[in-house]
C-alpha cells in the first residue's frame, strides 16, 4: 500500500516538475513545455488526491495540523487552476497555480507538528460547509491574485513602453487576464460568503455567541467586506483593469495574513497550536 510519504513526496515532485517545465516553456517559448507543465500539473492533483481519498490528512492524532491546512490549500489552488484551464483553454493559471501549490507544499513540512484541535461538537455538517466553501474560496481568490499582478505588471511595462520581447509576448493579453480576474473574483465572493455565514450559524451552539470578536472573525469580516465592494463595483458599475486587480492582490494578501499571521500567532478559536 502507498505510504502518506511516499504520497507526499510523489505529489512534491510532480509539482516542481510541473512548475519547473511550465517555467521553461514560458521562457523558452515551447508550447511542447507549457503544455507538459500543465499534464503534470494535472498528474500532481490526482495524486494529491488519490492521498486525500485515501484519508492520509486525519492520520495525525488530535486535530488538523497546519502542514495538512497548507497541503489542502495547495489541492483547491490546483483545483480552480485546473478550472479556469478546461473553462476559459488558459494555461496561464494552471502554470501559475502549480508553483503556488509546491510553496504551498514547500511551506508545509515545518508545521506537521502544529495542530488546530477539532472537538467532536466541531464535527458537524455546517463546519465542514464552513471550511470547504472557504477553501475553495481561498483556492479562485490565489488565482484572481495572480492574474492581478500579472495585469499590473504587464500594464507598468506596456505604460512605461518597454519592449515585450522574448516571453513576454506569449504573456495573455490584459483583456484575458481581467477576465481571469473577474471569473474568479465573482465565483469566490459568494464561496466566501457561504462559509462565514455557515461558521457564523455554527459558532452559536459552540461558542455561545454569533460573533466573539475573535480576530479571526474580525479579519474574516474586513475581507468580506473588501470582496463585497469588488464584487458590487464588477456587476454594477462595471469595474475592470487596475481598480480590481489592486483590490484582488490586497484581499489575497489579507488571507495570507490571516491564515499565517492570526492563525499562528494570535489568541483566536482557530489557532494552531504546536505539539
Amino acid at each position: 500500500m502507498i505510504s502518506p510519504e511516499v504520497s507526499t513526496l510523489v505529489t512534491l515532485i510532480l509539482y516542481a516538475l510541473a512548475s519547473i517545465a511550465g517555467i521553461a516553456g514560458m521562457v523558452a517559448r515551447s508550447l511542447f513545455w507549457r503544455r507538459l507543465g500543465c499534464w503534470l500539473a494535472l498528474a500532481g492533483f490526482a495524486c494529491q488526491t488519490l492521498m486525500l481519498a485515501l484519508g492520509f490528512h486525519t492520520s495525525l492524532p488530535g486535530g488538523l495540523s497546519l502542514g495538512a491546512y497548507l497541503q489542502m490549500l495547495a489541492w483547491f489552488v490546483l483545483l480552480c487552476g485546473l478550472a479556469v484551464w478546461f473553462k476559459m483553454r488558459q494555461e496561464t493559471a494552471l502554470l501559475f497555480a502549480a508553483p503556488l501549490g509546491l510553496i504551498l507544499f514547500a511551506m508545509s513540512a515545518p508545521y506537521l507538528s502544529a495542530l488546530i484541535h477539532v472537538p467532536p461538537s466541531l464535527k458537524a455538517p455546517f463546519y465542514a460547509l464552513h471550511i470547504g466553501a472557504l477553501f475553495l474560496s481561498l483556492g479562485l481568490t490565489a488565482l484572481a491574485f495572480a492574474a492581478g499582478a500579472l495585469f499590473l505588471f504587464l500594464e507598468g511595462r506596456i505604460k512605461s513602453k518597454q519592449r515585450m520581447r522574448g516571453f513576454w509576448q506569449d504573456m495573455p493579453a490584459l483583456s484575458i487576464l481581467d477576465k481571469i480576474n473577474a471569473f474568479t473574483t465573482l465565483t469566490a465572493f459568494p464561496l466566501y460568503t457561504l462559509g462565514i455565514v455557515a461558521g457564523l450559524i455554527w459558532a452559536k451552539p459552540v461558542f455561545g455567541a454569533t460573533v466573539t470578536g475573535d480576530p479571526k472573525e474580525v479579519v474574516s469580516i474586513v475581507v468580506w467586506l473588501l470582496f463585497a465592494v469588488l464584487f458590487h463595483n464588477r456587476l454594477a458599475n462595471g469595474w475592470k483593469g487596475r481598480k480590481p486587480a489592486r483590490l484582488a492582490v490586497f484581499i489575497f494578501v489579507l488571507c495570507l495574513f490571516s491564515i499565517i499571521v492570526v492563525n499562528t500567532f494570535m489568541v483566536t478559536h482557530h489557532a494552531f497550536i504546536r505539539r
